[in-house]
């Protein structure tokens, strides 16, 4: 039988290759408070959920979707991990990257979301967790940022109604699973304007990304938060397996300056990245997040005029949040600048 992709194996490599390159690992070994961990989940996904989450664990093999599945400890695993998120948030002061599985952010309310087929190896949202934590810090000004490769549908769908910013940049939907996450999509009621969808088409290399991560940055910065969640992909890289995207180390060091530029409050919590990902994309990432300079040469978009296109249609998305958000009944401070 094949190996599933999200794997405990996963976390082995990618905590001998911190190790090798240098970086603090600090292990976290729980046992977890059951009980605590369903009355927070209970916040943000439905209880008809959850309690079919804990029926399928009674026994030794369930099988959710075509993607997803519970074995006997699965659901404890989940709750731990959904549980340290919420805990990280309420006492972090410096940015920490949490190295956990299994991932969350596919995880919607009521478990698949957004009208998505699976949901992608994800049981609770762990991302939903931290937002929830840095709440009950009396955070307000709270923003989202996913960079994994596929469309966090999950942690979109929770907040959709909610004045959190996010920013999610995946592969274009038309393209790849969950086949949601349009430019068009921005939120709902109070989340109106404050959901910007990024999209990249296939073979988009560094230099594009590059592009469209200057404007993130510039939104982010002007936004401000308070506290910073990152849903943290690294299955964008070139050949990592499951997409098609050309990211190089180039992308991954940026986003991990990006997020130490903003100086904030900042959880980062690994979802997606299978394989080359997980070693070159996670050690260039944290050679940005902790300021190690390291020069890396962008790779190249394989279709000059598909990446102009996403240029444009990221850059109208981004101005769109900037007059719906940030100017119009959003976070405007002195002089009608965040």
């Amino acid at each position: 039988m094949e190996k599933h992709p999200e794997n405990p194996g996963r976390i082995l490599v990618l905590a001998e290759s911190l190790d090798k390159q240098g970086f603090t690992v600090e292990y976290v070994s729980r046992s977890v408070d059951v009980q605590e961990a369903r009355r927070i989940a209970l916040r943000i996904h439905s209880k008809g959920y959850i309690q079919y989450l804990e029926k399928l664990s009674r026994s030794n093999y369930s099988i959710i979707d075509e993607d997803t599945f519970l074995t006997a400890d699965s659901l404890e695993l989940a709750y731990a991990t959904f549980q340290t998120s919420y805990d990280l948030a309420l006492s972090l002061s410096e940015p920490v990257f949490y190295v956990s599985r299994p991932p969350g952010h596919h995880a919607g309310r009521g478990g698949k979301a957004m009208g998505a087929s699976s949901q992608g190896f994800c049981l609770l949202n762990n991302a939903g967790a931290a937002v929830l934590g840095f709440k009950d810090r009396s955070f307000s000004r709270i923003a989202v940022m996913d960079f994994d490769v596929h469309h966090g549908n999950g942690t979109m769908e929770i907040f959709y109604e909610e004045k959190i910013l996010q920013v999610d940049l995946h592969q274009h939907p038309d393209t790849l699973y969950p086949y949601t996450g349009y430019p068009f999509e921005i939120g709902a009621g109070e989340g109106y304007g404050f959901k910007a969808n990024l999209v990249f088409n296939p073979f988009t290399g560094d230099d594009v990304y590059l592009r469209v991560l200057s404007m993130v940055q510039e939104l982010l910065a002007d936004f401000n938060p308070e506290a910073l969640v990152v849903s943290a992909g690294f299955d964008g890289f070139l050949n990592d397996g499951l997409a098609d995207l050309r990211l190089t180390e180039a992308s991954y060091a940026a986003l991990g300056r990006l997020i130490r530029n903003l100086n904030t409050h900042a959880l980062v919590i690994l979802e997606g990245g299978y394989t080359v990902g997980l070693t070159k994309g996670v050690e260039a990432f944290l050679n940005g997040l902790t300021g190690r300079e390291v020069n890396y040469e962008p790779s190249r978009t394989m279709s000059s005029v598909r990446g102009e296109e996403a240029v444009r249609i990221n850059e109208k998305t981004i101005s769109k949040i900037r007059e719906k958000a940030l100017c119009k009944g959003g976070w405007v401070g002195e002089g009608g600048k965040v």
